[in-house]
């Protein structure tokens, strides 16, 4: 694990909630990319994308946390390879934020957060990139 006083997140809206990741398990943020369908995958796979030489899965966060879909995605998060084949599309990216300029407090909330970001500005659910890998691939498994 990095070092705890050098930890990054990054914060980003979906559906017009702002969440973040560890910056730790971003590969990349990039634009939307051109992608190709899955067959017989769930609405909120919205394809697989060639990056660096990886064929990856393209989630569309604000449909798969069960809102409508993203219509004009500003950007791709995507997961370092050691995590997951996956990237998200996400409404924008706001910004990156230290440890140091944040509390970071363990939420006891059920879902894909087990933690919070308290902000001068709000509190940001921090998303457990392991949770929602899992429970993604297992919707993509159980996809008819």
């Amino acid at each position: 694990m990095q070092n705890e006083a050098k930890r990054k997140f990054l914060i980003f809206e979906s559906h017009g909630v702002p969440y973040a990741f560890d910056l730790a398990h971003i590969a990349e943020v990039s634009e939307p990319l051109p992608s190709w369908p899955i067959p017989l995958a769930p609405a909120c796979c919205r394809g697989a994308v060639h990056i660096h030489g990886s064929i990856v899965a393209t989630m569309d966060l604000a449909a798969f946390m069960g809102f409508p879909q993203c219509m004009r995605p500003e950007k791709l998060i995507v997961l370092r390879k050691e995590i997951a084949a996956m990237a998200f599309l996400v409404d924008r990216v706001i910004r990156i934020v230290d440890k140091q300029d944040l509390n970071l407090i363990e939420s006891p909330e059920e879902g894909l957060s087990d933690s919070k970001l308290i902000l001068t500005d709000g509190d940001i659910p921090l998303l457990n990139v392991h949770k929602v890998v899992r429970i993604a691939e297992d919707i993509m498994t159980c996809s008819p």
